[in-house]
């Protein structure tokens, strides 16, 4: 496996030392009085009349130390398992975009819950998306619950492990009820979750009181979270690089805190979306150069910690599917990915993930085909030397129809599905079509033909229960 990294072990060194001092000197807001309680029993420096905590070095080290360094996670088939941490690179989606574009027209309009259903049934007959981050915010939905019809659409149109977000505890422990129904019970969820719950810290260095509710309930049952932090250069944090990644690293240092104080067993994977603000737009900037180091950077740091790691890639800042577009994703999947990122999330969105295009979820799913490609390295051995072989053809014949050729081509050679290779004169007389052509007609094509695999009609209706519940509560 080829590996990028972009720090000496003394730099490391320097970034974690320097993460350490920010939580001593600096501290966190944690608005939750049992964590501050608890935090104060492990020996952190608490005020509790401000929520504000300082975290003492030998506690933060423990955090680290006790975080477990991988973890297996699930498809709702039960039989499908991804493993989190260590070398294990994987791909998935990012959410959760509230526009959809029209390649064709070149339009924008507000997403639906087809829409969702459709991005995530294309999802599941893709073989390179991994992970189905929910990709859309329906907006035909009531606000208050949507948390509760992405979770129900999500489990309905993949059987792919889901990763959402809820917006409190009651919204997690509703998914929560969703899954368990699925798999026959908390318990079976707890042994094989085929769910891990997003939730995100406010840089710097600060808490929403509902997102960290849902983090506390979901790491008390034990199910894995996916804890976001993005710090944004020159903004929310220092503008150079070193310092936001330093910055970063004790966000996720804190959660690693609070875990180990709620469920020292509960499994999670820190994800960063560390980026900078564009000093002449005042835009994020995901598909920059920065965004790409730093997730190398939070992965190199991850490894020397021994800890699960993920965070944004496959992303782009252009608003169409056009060369910045190509560009951005593929070097924002292959920087983080030779970094070492566990799970790069980031295919099927385009605008700095605000827009949802199923055209480019297809694409990007050849981008990813390709960057595996390039992290898997090249074999040199006896066998891929091929010496014999070269004796063999000599100097005047063709590797074409040697055996060798045919028992390696597929395993050493990328093989295209959307990439044309073609010569011109085939191209257009095929028609000269665009990649964003041939792109939707495989899309068309599978929502057509493409069967996900079904859950049972009683548990449909158990899940729909859990929406309606919500919305009876919740939506005046």
């Amino acid at each position: 496996m080829v590996r990028l990294e972009l720090f000496s072990k003394s730099e490391l060194q320097e970034i974690h030392l320097t993460s350490l001092d920010a939580l001593k000197e600096i501290g966190v807001i944690i608005p939750h009085d049992e964590v501050l309680r608890k935090l104060d029993e492990l020996g952190a420096e608490v005020d509790y009349k401000n929520k504000h905590v300082r975290i003492p070095h030998y506690l933060a080290e423990e955090a680290i130390r006790k975080t477990p360094h991988r973890y297996p996670v699930y498809y709702r088939d039960m039989k499908t398992r991804k493993v989190l941490g260590g070398n294990e690179i994987h791909f998935g989606t990012v959410g959760f975009a509230t526009n959809v574009y029209d390649v064709k027209t070149r339009t924008y309009r507000r997403t639906t819950q087809q829409d969702l259903a459709n991005a995530a049934k294309i999802a599941d007959a893709l073989e390179n998306v991994e992970f189905f981050m929910t990709m859309g915010s329906p907006m035909d939905v009531p606000h208050e619950i949507v948390d509760r019809y992405m979770w129900m659409l999500s489990f309905l149109n993949t059987k792919k492990h889901i990763i959402n977000e809820s917006m409190h505890k009651e919204g997690v422990l509703d998914a929560i009820e969703m899954a368990s129904a699925i798999v026959g019970g908390k318990e079976e969820l707890r042994k094989k979750p085929i769910m891990t719950v997003l939730i995100s810290i406010t840089s710097p260095f600060r808490y929403d009181p509902a997102t960290l509710e849902a983090y506390v309930e979901a790491c008390k049952l034990g199910i894995p979270t996916f804890v976001n932090s993005g710090p944004m250069g020159g903004a929310t944090s220092p503008a150079t690089l070193a310092g936001t990644l330093a910055l970063n690293m004790a966000e996720f240092i804190s959660v690693l805190t609070i875990r180990m104080a709620v469920n020292e067993k509960a499994p999670t994977i820190i994800a960063s979306w560390a980026r900078i603000i564009d000093m002449l737009e005042s835009t994020a900037v995901l598909g920059g150069p920065e965004f790409a180091m730093l997730h190398a950077g939070v992965a190199q740091m991850a490894h020397y910690y021994g800890i699960p790691c993920g965070g944004g890639g496959v992303l782009s800042d252009s608003k169409t599917l056009d060369n910045q577009t190509g560009y951005e994703k593929a070097l924002t999947a292959v920087i983080p990915a030779l970094g070492g990122l566990n799970l790069i999330c980031g295919m099927g969105l385009i605008a700095s993930e605000n827009t949802l295009s199923l055209e480019e979820l297809v694409i990007d799913d050849e981008i990813v085909s390709y960057v595996k490609r390039i992290v898997r390295g090249i074999e040199v051995n006896e066998e891929t030397l091929a010496l014999d072989v070269m004796r063999r053809v000599g100097t005047t014949g063709s590797f074409i129809k040697e055996r060798h050729t045919l028992e390696h081509f597929r395993k050493e050679m990328w093989l295209p599905k959307l990439t044309d290779r073609s010569f011109p004169d085939a191209w257009v007389k095929a028609g000269a079509h665009d990649i964003w052509v041939k792109a939707r007609e495989k899309a068309e094509k599978i929502l057509a033909e493409h069967t996900v695999e079904p859950i049972p009609q009683e548990i449909k209706e158990r899940l729909d229960a859990v929406v309606k519940r919500a919305k009876e509560r919740y939506v005046k």
